[in-house]
C-alpha cells in the first residue's frame, strides 16, 4: 500500500509541479505561484484553486473556466498561459489567508493536486519617530505642546509613552499622541514612546522634560532630544502671565500658523526686557516715531502760516 502511495506521489510531481510550496507573507502584500504541467495531457483540463486541510473536500475559490467567489475576485487571479506555466496570483493579504491551499488540475476518477500552506503575519515595526505637532517653544509659556509618535512600517501598530524609571519605566499614556503640560509632573525626567505588534517592539529616542520654573510660579519648561532643534527661554524679572495677557494669545496663534517656516529658521524664542514680544517693542517705536513726526510737521506747518499772515497784516498797515 505504501509502495503505491509514492508512486501516486512521484506521478503528481512529474504532472504537476509549483516553484513554492511554503508562502510566508505580511498583511497587505502579495505573492505568486507558477507551476508547470505536462501540456500535452491536460492542456484543455481545468486548473483551480481551493482551500481547505483535505484536498477531497477544499473549497474551489476560483478556476481558468472564470469561476471566482465574489470576495475573492478583486484581489486575485488564476492564470493558465499553457507553456509558460500556470499562475495563482494574490494580492492584499490578510489574516484570515493563513491555511492550506492545493491547486489543482480537473481529472477524471483522481485531480491532480500541490499541497501549499499559506502563513500570513503582522509586518514587524521599526523604530518610531516623534515630532511636535504645535510650536515647542510655548513650554517658555508654560503653554501645553502635543507629540506624535508614529513608525513608518508595520501592520495593527499599538503605541505606548513611557517614562523612564528605575527599576522599571512608568506607563504614561496609550496612544500615538501625548500631551506635555506642567501639570504632568513637577520635576525633571525622560520619556520615550514604544510601537509594538504581535511581532516587534521598538522604542524611539530618548526626550528631556526639563522644569525651570514651577506652576505656582509661572511654569516654564524645556523638551530636548538629539533631533529636536534647540532652544532657549529668557525671561525677564517681570512674571509673564499665560492666562490673562493677550499678547500671549496672539503669539501662540502666530507662532502656530508659522511653525513650519519658523521651525526651520530659528528654534530660538526672546523676549525684550518690558515683558513682551520684541517684534511688539518695534511696532510700538514705530508708531510713536510717527506720531512725533507727525506732531512736529503740524507745529513748523503752523508757525510757518502764522508767520505768513503777520507779514501781511505789516504790509496792509
Amino acid at each position: 500500500m505504501k509502495i503505491m502511495f509514492i508512486l501516486l506521489l512521484v506521478q503528481v510531481s512529474v504532472q504537476l509541479q509549483c516553484d513554492k510550496t511554503i508562502i510566508q507573507g505580511t498583511i497587505g502584500n502579495t505573492f505568486s505561484i507558477v507551476c508547470t504541467y505536462k501540456t500535452n495531457q491536460f492542456r484543455f483540463n481545468k486548473k483551480y484553486w481551493c482551500a481547505g486541510d483535505s484536498r477531497s473536500s477544499c473549497k474551489v475559490l476560483m478556476d481558468t473556466d472564470g469561476f471566482s467567489l465574489v470576495n475573492y475576485r478583486d484581489r486575485a487571479h488564476i492564470i493558465d498561459a499553457v507553456s509558460r506555466g500556470l499562475t495563482v496570483h494574490v494580492k492584499d493579504l490578510q489574516s484570515d489567508d493563513n491555511g492550506t491551499y492545493w491547486v489543482g488540475i480537473d481529472k477524471i476518477y483522481a485531480d491532480i493536486m500541490v499541497r501549499i500552506q499559506v502563513t500570513v503575519r503582522n509586518e514587524a515595526v521599526i523604530n518610531p519617530s516623534v515630532w511636535p505637532l504645535s510650536f515647542v517653544e510655548m513650554t517658555c509659556w508654560g503653554q501645553p505642546v502635543t507629540f506624535r509618535c508614529r513608525s513608518e512600517r508595520g501592520t495593527d501598530v499599538r503605541y505606548t509613552w513611557y517614562t523612564v524609571g528605575h527599576p522599571n519605566n512608568i506607563v504614561l499614556h496609550h496612544a500615538t499622541d501625548m500631551n506635555f503640560q506642567c501639570s504632568n509632573s513637577t520635576e525633571s525626567t525622560e520619556f520615550f514612546c514604544s510601537a509594538y505588534n504581535d511581532v516587534s517592539r521598538q522604542n524611539s529616542e530618548m526626550f528631556t522634560v526639563q522644569h525651570l520654573q514651577p506652576a505656582d510660579q509661572g511654569c516654564m519648561y524645556l523638551i530636548t532630544s538629539k533631533t529636536l532643534s534647540s532652544y532657549e527661554c529668557i525671561r525677564s524679572t517681570t512674571t509673564t502671565q499665560t492666562s490673562e495677557n493677550p499678547w500671549n494669545s496672539a503669539t501662540a496663534s502666530d507662532i502656530t500658523e508659522g511653525q513650519n517656516d519658523t521651525m526651520s529658521v530659528n528654534r530660538t524664542v526672546r523676549f525684550s526686557w518690558s515683558g513682551l514680544p520684541l517684534w511688539y517693542e518695534c511696532l510700538r517705536w514705530l508708531l510713536s516715531l510717527a506720531m512725533f513726526t507727525v506732531v512736529c510737521g503740524v507745529h513748523i506747518w503752523t508757525i510757518s502760516r502764522c508767520r505768513r499772515v503777520q507779514g501781511k497784516h505789516h504790509k496792509e498797515i
